[in-house]
């Protein structure tokens, strides 16, 4: 019972001892831990400090590339009257362009932006007529509008761009660009004939308008003038996400027709009708700037040159 006893105590004391080793062990290690932590938080940062103060001359020290897409507002088409009461309306449409740019950096605040695009322009017309205005009346009002007259055209485009950027602090940037922008039609000409029939009370169906339009410019490329500006968000890639307010104008008619329109009992109405496709959009941009991989080359060569 004795030897029980004291075999007992020493073992409790045994543990006691080994409890204390465990938990000084414990905090060394823990305090270890802590220290290298904190070493590699240093140097991580001091890398990273190091990395910062050349990122500014990386970011746009060698040539990128974009993606973009713009969706926009599109001038309404030009409506002439020539002869007669009744005559079209236009509306303002929507468009949209999408493509690829690549940015020319003479220097940080400075580019030569060159892109390839191709996109799509809406059009459309309206028509009321009161069904009294007819002789005989018709059934129905003349509601010609919305997407059953909307119609697209297409083309592609080369925009040529100068762009001024001015950076904050970290390294996003405001910008302001002008420049040119070459568009094609891939068609010659392309014949667009649209018309619409009404019914009237004695059962027969009157032309009451026909709209002939020419679409192209015999596949010559002709200049568009672009001025924009907006910012640019430096995201922790070392990427950006671009957003820029841009305006096209034209001067070329790239739609030219005529249009009649017939109302029984009245002098016929006539006119011309064209669309050069000028728009307000925003610009939404991807820049692929390439910086990572010129500051982990920078970074590496560091390493190889403290070794």
């Amino acid at each position: 019972m004795i030897n029980e006893i004291i075999y007992f105590r020493i073992f409790e004391k045994r543990t006691l001892i080994e409890v204390m080793i465990i938990k000084v062990a414990m905090k060394f290690l823990l305090i270890f831990l802590i220290l290298l932590i904190h070493y590699n938080v240093s140097l991580c940062q001091s890398q990273i400090d190091s990395l910062s103060k050349i990122k500014n001359t990386t970011l746009f020290s060698h040539s990128s590339i974009s993606f973009s897409i713009v969706p926009y507002v599109v001038n309404k088409a030009k409506v002439i009257p020539i002869s007669g009461k009744y005559h079209l309306r236009t509306p303002y449409m929507n468009g949209a362009e999408a493509g690829i740019e690549h940015y020319s950096n003479f220097r940080k605040n400075f580019s030569l932006i060159i892109g390839f695009h191709a996109g799509a322009a809406s059009r459309n017309y309206d028509l009321h007529i009161s069904k009294f205005d007819f002789t005989p009346n018709l059934e129905f009002d003349v509601q010609e509008y919305g997407a059953p007259t909307r119609e697209w055209d297409f083309y592609i485009d080369l925009p040529i761009w100068i762009e001024k950027r001015w950076f904050t602090k970290n390294n996003s940037f405001w910008n302001l660009l002008t420049g040119v922008n070459v568009h094609y039609y891939p068609i010659r000409y392309y014949v667009d004939e649209l018309g619409a029939e009404y019914p009237d009370v004695d059962g027969n169906y009157i032309d009451v308008l026909e709209l002939n339009c020419s679409i192209g410019n015999n596949l010559l490329p002709w200049l568009n003038y672009n001025i924009g500006g907006g910012y640019s968000l430096l995201l922790q890639n070392n990427n950006y996400l671009k957003c820029n307010l841009l305006v096209n104008f034209s001067s070329k008619k790239m739609v030219n027709g005529t249009y009649q329109i017939n109302v029984t009992g009245k002098p016929e109405s006539t006119g011309k009708y064209s669309a050069n496709l000028a728009y307000v959009g925003l610009s939404f941009s991807y820049i692929f700037t390439g910086a990572n991989k010129r500051l982990r080359k920078i970074y590496e060569e560091k390493l190889k040159a403290k070794n």
